[in-house]
Formats: C-alpha cells, sequence, structure tokens
C-alpha cells in the first residue's frame, strides 16, 4: 500500500483548486459553504502591482485580447467585485455569445410578413428580426445585472440621495429599458436600400413614398402604407448594413439621456458593461452588435458608458469605435513578457505560473506547492511553463491530469508526470479540432482550409523531428545530447497564415528577434504535449552565450514552407469580379479592409485551393454531417468517458447549458446520445452507435506522422 503523504481533504482542495482553474466562461469562484465569493484572494494578475486589473478599472473603453484560458472573464470578474465598492460606478455583464445563441427568429412570422411587395425580403426581414431579439436580450441583460448590483451594494450609499424608494428606483430603470426594447419597429422603410449591398440578383426599388411598420405584439400585424416609385433591376454583392434601420427603431440618443438621468438619482456617474465572448459571435452578427450598439453607445454617452470587451486576437471588429481613446491589453505570453529578451520573457512566464499554482493550493488546500512536488528544483517549475505556456485554463487541465495520474495514487509530482499530463491535454482537447472535421456540416472551401493546415502542421513537425539529427550547424554540434527543436522562426509578414494553428494551440508565439540576415522574425513554439508525443525536445539550450540566438539560427527557419504552402493551397480572389490578386499583397488589403483593387466594389478573400481533399472530404456521408456544437457535445462525452449533465458538457464547451440541452436532444433524436433523469436533471452519455460512427476508425483521426521509436 502507498505511503499515505496527503490525507482525503488536502487531495479535494488539490481537486477543487485545479476545477477552479479548468472553469470556463462566468464560472463564480465562491466558497463551497458560505457561498462567498473568492474571487478577491484567488485572482493573480498576469503583471505585477495588479497592473492589468488597474487598467480595466481606469474609466476608458477596453479591450481585453488573448486566447482561450487566458483569464479574461477572471479579469472582468475581479474588476465587477472592485466596482461593487465604489458609490459612483456600476456595472453590468453580458455574454454575447450566450444571449446571441439564445436568440431565435419565428418562421411562421416571417412567412407572414416577408411576402408584401414593399415589405423587406423575407431574408433580409429574418436578420433583422435576429438583430432585434438579440439587442433586446442584450438590454434585457443589462437591466437585470444593474439592478442586482444597485440592490446589493448601492442603496445604503444613495439612500440620502434619492427621495424615493428602491422599488420606484428599479420602476424608472425597468420603464426605460423596457421602451428601449419596445415590442415595435416603427417606420422601417422597407423598399429603400440606402446604405446597403446586396448578394445575388433581386428588384431593388429606387425610391418609396411611404412606410412600413412591423408589430410584434400578442398579435402581430403588418401595416403597409403609401405608393410605390419607378423601380429597377440591380445585381450587387451581398453584405447589408442594418445599422441606419436598428439606429431608428432603437433611439439610442434617447435612451442614453434618459439612462443617465435615472441612474444620476442614485448617484452613479460612470457605467462599465462588461461584454464577453464578443469573438465567438459570427463575423456578421460582430458587425452588426459594434455598429449598433457599442459603438453608438460608447461615442454618444457623454462618458456615462464605458464597455470592456474581451476577444480573440484577430477576430475583432472596431467599426465606428475610435481606437486612439480605447485601452489595448493583450494577454497571450509574448504580448505580455516579450518587451526585452526571450530569457526575460521565460522568467517572468514561469513566475506568473507559479504564483497562479500556489495562490490556488493556499487558498484551497492549505498549503504550498511544494507539498505535492518531488522536488522544489527550478527545473519543475520551468517544465510546468513549458507544458501551459502560462495560459491559467491550460495550468487548469494539468493540475487536473496530475491529480488523477498521481495524486489519488501517493504519488508525488515530478517531470515525466508533467511531460505524460502535457500530452494526454493535447490528445484530449488540442488534436480533436482536427479530427472530428471530418464530419463537419461546412462548405468544402472551410473544410479544405482545416485539411490543408493539418498537413502544413505535419510538414512543420515533421522538419522540427528530423532537425534533430542534424549536426551541419555549429551550434548543434556542441550540444550534448538530443538538441531541442521544438521551435522555428518565420518572417513577420507570414504570421497570419498560423493564426488558425495558434488559436487552437498547436503553436503559441513565443518571441521576436532578428535573425541571421537581420531580418525581423517572429518565432513559435509547437504545443509541449504535441512535442512530448513525437519525441522533439522543447526549449533551448542556455550553457553558452552564443546559443541566447538559438531559435533563430537558418536551420529552424520555417518562412519557405509557408512559401510553399502559399502557392500549393491559396489565391486571393474577388467576390464580385473574380479577379485573382497576389498573394504578397494581402497586408496591403487588410488595410483597405479587403475592398478589391480592381472593381473597388467587391471583397476579397483568401480561397482555398485544395482539390486533392475533395475525396477525404466527400467521404464523410452527408446525414453523418453534424454542427460544430453537437460534433462537441459527442467528443467531450467520448473523452470524458461517464454521463454528463448539461453543465458539465457546457463548461467543457465554453457554451450556455440551455443550448447542450437543445443540441443533447436533437442527438438523442438521432440515437447518439441517451438523455435520462439524475437528480432531477437531465444528463447525456454517447451511445454505442455515436461510438462507432464517429471514434473508431476515423478517417480524420491524428496527424499523419510516423512515430519514432522511443
Amino acid at each position: 500500500m502507498a505511503e499515505q503523504r496527503w490525507t482525503k481533504k488536502q487531495l479535494q482542495g488539490f481537486h477543487a483548486a485545479a476545477q477552479s482553474l479548468k472553469l470556463y466562461r462566468r464560472a463564480e469562484l465562491e466558497h463551497e459553504g458560505t457561498k462567498k465569493s473568492l474571487i478577491s484572494s484567488l485572482y493573480v494578475d498576469p503583471l505585477p502591482s495588479d497592473h492589468v486589473l488597474e487598467v480595466v478599472l481606469k474609466p476608458n473603453t477596453t479591450f481585453l485580447i488573448g486566447r482561450k484560458g487566458t483569464g479574461k472573464s477572471t479579469i472582468f470578474q475581479r474588476a465587477q467585485h472592485e466596482l461593487l465598492g465604489q458609490d459612483s460606478y456600476a456595472a453590468a455583464y453580458v455574454d454575447i455569445k450566450t444571449v446571441y445563441e439564445s436568440s431565435a427568429t419565428d418562421p411562421e412570422l416571417l412567412q407572414k410578413f416577408g411576402g408584401g411587395p414593399t415589405a423587406l425580403p423575407p431574408q433580409m426581414l429574418e436578420r433583422l428580426l435576429l438583430y432585434r431579439a438579440f439587442l433586446r436580450a442584450v438590454i434585457t441583460a443589462i437591466k437585470e445585472d444593474l439592478k442586482a448590483r444597485l440592490k446589493e451594494s448601492f442603496w445604503i450609499r444613495i439612500k440620502n440621495k434619492f427621495s424615493g424608494t428602491v422599488d420606484e428606483l428599479f420602476e424608472s430603470l425597468d420603464s426605460l429599458l423596457e421602451d428601449a426594447a419596445s415590442d415595435e419597429f416603427v417606420s422601417v422603410v422597407g423598399v429603400k436600400q440606402t446604405n446597403s449591398k446586396s448578394t445575388g440578383e433581386h428588384l431593388a426599388t429606387e425610391e418609396a413614398k411611404g412606410s412600413a411598420s412591423l408589430h410584434l405584439n400578442a398579435k402581430p400585424a403588418l401595416e403597409l402604407g403609401g405608393s410605390l416609385g419607378s423601380s429597377t433591376t440591380t445585381k450587387a454583392t451581398e453584405e447589408t448594413s442594418y445599422g441606419d434601420i436598428l439606429m431608428r427603431v432603437f433611439n439610442i440618443k434617447e435612451m442614453i439621456a434618459r439612462l443617465k438621468g435615472v441612474l444620476d438619482t442614485a448617484g452613479v456617474r460612470r457605467l462599465y458593461i462588461f461584454v464577453d465572448d464578443f469573438s465567438e459571435l459570427p463575423e456578421e452578427a460582430m458587425r452588426v452588435v459594434v455598429d449598433s450598439l457599442l459603438a453608438p453607445l460608447n461615442n454618444w454617452s457623454d462618458e456615462l458608458i464605458k464597455f470592456k470587451v474581451a476577444a480573440y486576437p484577430g477576430r475583432i471588429y472596431y467599426g465606428q469605435i475610435d481606437k486612439t481613446k480605447i485601452d489595448e491589453i493583450a494577454l497571450d505570453l509574448f504580448s505580455l513578457y516579450g518587451t526585452t529578451d526571450v530569457s526575460d520573457m521565460e522568467e517572468k512566464g514561469i513566475d506568473f505560473t507559479r504564483r497562479l499554482i500556489e495562490r490556488r493550493l493556499e487558498e484551497y488546500c492549505g498549503s504550498s506547492a511544494k507539498a505535492f512536488l518531488e522536488s522544489e528544483d527550478a527545473s519543475i517549475w520551468r517544465q510546468l511553463f513549458y507544458a501551459t505556456l502560462s495560459n491559467p485554463r491550460t495550468v487548469g487541465y494539468i493540475l487536473f491530469y496530475l491529480y488523477e495520474s498521481h495524486l489519488i495514487y501517493q504519488k508525488r509530482i515530478g517531470s515525466k508526470a508533467i511531460r505524460d499530463a502535457a500530452q494526454r491535454y493535447y490528445d484530449e482537447k488540442i488534436l480533436p479540432y482536427f479530427s472530428m472535421n471530418h464530419f463537419l456540416h461546412e462548405t468544402f472551401d472551410e473544410k479544405a482550409s482545416v485539411l490543408s493546415l493539418r498537413e502544413l502542421l505535419e510538414t512543420m513537425i515533421r522538419k522540427q523531428r528530423d532537425l534533430k539529427k542534424h549536426r551541419e550547424s555549429a551550434v548543434m554540434r556542441d550540444i550534448s545530447g538530443t538538441p531541442p527543436t521544438s521551435h522555428f522562426h518565420i518572417a513577420v509578414q507570414f504570421e497570419s497564415l498560423l493564426s488558425t494553428l495558434e488559436l487552437n494551440f498547436f503553436v503559441t508565439k513565443y518571441y521576436e528577434m532578428s535573425d541571421r540576415d537581420s531580418r525581423k522574425v517572429a518565432v513559435y513554439a509547437l504545443n509541449y504535449g504535441l512535442c512530448q508525443k513525437y519525441a522533439i525536445e522543447f526549449g533551448r539550450p542556455v550553457d553558452k552565450r552564443e546559443q541566447r540566438l538559438y531559435f533563430v539560427e537558418r536551420i529552424f527557419d520555417a518562412t519557405s514552407i509557408l512559401k510553399h504552402f502559399i502557392q500549393t493551397n491559396q489565391e486571393i480572389r474577388c467576390d464580385h469580379c473574380g479577379e485573382t490578386i497576389e498573394l504578397e499583397k494581402l497586408e496591403m488589403l487588410k488595410h483597405y479592409d479587403m475592398q478589391c483593387f480592381k472593381c473597388k466594389t467587391g471583397r476579397c478573400a483568401v480561397v482555398n485551393l485544395s482539390k486533392k481533399f475533395e475525396q477525404v472530404i466527400a467521404g464523410a456521408k452527408s446525414e453523418l454531417l453534424l454542427p460544430v456544437a453537437e460534433l462537441g457535445i459527442l467528443q467531450t462525452l467520448e473523452s470524458e468517458k461517464r454521463p454528463m449533465f448539461a453543465a458539465e458538457i457546457a463548461a467543457e464547451l465554453d457554451r450556455s447549458y440551455q443550448l447542450i440541452g437543445k443540441r443533447g436532444k436533437t442527438l438523442a433524436e438521432r440515437g447518439l446520445v441517451l438523455r435520462k433523469e439524475s437528480e432531477n436533471r437531465r444528463i447525456f452519455e454517447i451511445t454505442e452507435l455515436a461510438e462507432k460512427t464517429y471514434f473508431v476508425g476515423n478517417p480524420g483521426d491524428g496527424l499523419n506522422i510516423d512515430e519514432e521509436a522511443r
């Protein structure tokens, strides 16, 4: 029997610490017994002196930019907690993605209102109704969150300023926000396309004398009036801007003035609105939210409203928000710590990883990390840094896997344990991005894009693995044992090609340096667990001074691989005139919002040319294809190997539990999951049919790389 090193309470505490770091979305960090918030005691700022938190608390609109798991929601939660103690501030939290998922349009309503000669075309009307429902849900979320904070925090401090009762104050707030979300479209001109670009061919009236009013009450009705002028047939590209229409529907300036008046009575001078999961929106919805809500409120609120927006790098739309008047905080490794040299960056990353783990274990276990480690050697913390690259959610998963593989067996955590945990994390959480794409219900171009990226990654892995045998470089010859080949560099103008692989954690930008030819290059690291899987040594030698330039040795230059990838897989094409533009002009096109240089009308896009994937993509039967959310449910149930509640699956997938419940029902109807009752809640379990169909012998499973003997 193993030596009893830790009590059951200590083990439960370690497990709770790991779980608290794994949590997705707006998970509240609370004491299990008292339900008291733990956010102030658990929060660890990525920078000294709580610098990130201090920037978020400034009365400026702020964008927090980082990949999944970088702690954006936790920073928001800590900032809101801090605001509760400040008299003149109020805060509201809006999970944009959940609001978007819960917004839906009624098909019968669309059918009823979409057929009139002067009405908006059904497709446009459907989108308009969706956006209206979206904004209405956002306003409702603001109202509820603001009411809760006013009720809990501000009333004691403002009762001498406001002569009415709490109920009267809330009634004023309710009236304001309910009017803003009124069930009526007023004078929405359905036939005048003044500020739009439309797709395909359709009849577009040049002028309309009159208006259309759509009433969405208990008894919906559509009122039409006026007469039509001349009309002509037009053909253009589809990208309709609803900003002007929505401005008329929701009188934003009036809403701001009324909101300011209500908050003034409560002594509130500033309203912070925390917008989470912004980059999870489809691009079109992102534009509508910014153009019709965020930008107007930000620009017209006379300093009342300040937005705090969480977004992914490379997936941000600013619209009319003045970038010179906002703060941006990047939370990924290089952005946070890559200001001096690579050694300093690594030390700062190690320090944050250590502080993060120590704080959680002190709170949940009442002990430091050394109680669970084989040694306090600095190499253990460096390895934990390599395995997580300071991503808090990844830290949570690595700790959870270490708990399952070692601690419950009363075995301490050592170097091999961390390596194995990192590989398990890669296999279970990172790799499925490729393996499930085979069954994804998407277009050929979208699927081919993912498959071509997989091929690119395979090429890079083979090269990095083979480099360990390369001894022609003087720097490599001086290294005893297996040289590390986990990092590579590329010319900075090619970084966008790796953005999807980086967003999904196959690679991570590590540093920027000048190479041997004095070019500015970006250094990337392969995923640590991936390196364990393919026997690639991670890191860099540090014995000699000249090794500080190890990452930019010419043998690590992968620019030629990316150039070949572009030549064989992609081209830039205009969606209006069909013009093909040289790939070297991609950055210039981005500067002009991808507008075609030739026709000045269309938008250019990078088009995938990977016809070689047609057979692979066609190999999946159409009846087996599923949306990404449903595939995610199956993947989660398969990897966890246990029945799960909707909320648990939602936490893994960063989705709302309501969405998981709806999609789980659909999967059950197809015989892919079982839905049972447990503790008066629905519990889901993957079926044998789903296992055989999607996971046994999946042709897209894993990467096509021959594994070497260990």
